[in-house]
C-alpha cells in the first residue's frame, strides 16, 4: 500500500496534469473562438457589399421598369393609331370601284 506521501504526489501530479490539459483546451478554444469571430466579422461586411450592389441593382431595375412602361404605353398608342389607318385604308379600298 503507497504512503501517505505517495499518494499526495500521485494527487498533485494528477492535478498538475489536469491543470495543464484544461489550460491548453481554454488555449485551443480561445484560438477557435478567435477564428470564429474573424469569420463572422468577414461574413458580415461581405454581406454588407452584397446588400449595397443589390440595392444598387435594384434601383436600376426600377428606371428600367418606368422606362418599359413607358414604351409600353408608346407602344399602345401607336398600336391604335395603325387600327385607326387600317379601317380608313378599308374604307378607302371598299369605296374604290372594282377593275374591270
Amino acid at each position: 500500500m503507497p504512503t501517505q506521501e505517495e499518494r499526495l504526489q500521485i494527487v498533485e501530479y494528477d492535478l498538475k496534469h489536469y491543470k495543464t490539459e484544461t489550460i491548453k483546451a481554454y488555449s485551443d478554444m480561445a484560438m477557435e473562438l478567435v477564428m470564429v469571430k474573424g469569420l463572422t466579422e468577414d461574413t458580415v461586411k461581405r454581406l454588407m457589399g452584397l446588400k449595397r450592389t443589390l440595392d444598387e441593382h435594384t434601383v436600376l431595375l426600377n428606371r428600367h421598369s418606368e422606362h418599359l412602361d413607358r414604351l409600353e404605353t408608346t407602344l399602345s398608342e401607336h398600336t391604335a393609331r395603325f387600327d385607326r389607318l387600317e379601317t380608313l385604308l378599308a374604307q378607302i379600298l371598299a369605296r374604290l370601284p372594282e377593275k374591270p
